[in-house]
């Protein structure tokens, strides 16, 4: 897979950033975030499961 990408340099001729298509930007983006959401899910896998109650006051706000 090719990128278009158009890299924006330093006065020392450094990268600083790269500049991508907005529509690749957004796909990356969506793609990065179920990652993301995956990686909590499988982490929150084991946590202990709690009711309303319990869940409510572990996060202090009462009902």
């Amino acid at each position: 897979m090719t990128i278009e990408k158009k890299i924006v340099v330093d006065e020392n001729g450094r990268p600083t950033s790269v500049m991508i298509d907005y529509e690749l930007f957004q796909k990356l983006e969506v793609i990065l975030l179920d990652i993301g959401l995956a990686k909590a899910m499988e982490e929150a896998d084991n946590d202990e499961e709690l009711d309303l109650e319990s869940a409510l006051k572990e996060i202090k706000i009462k009902m």
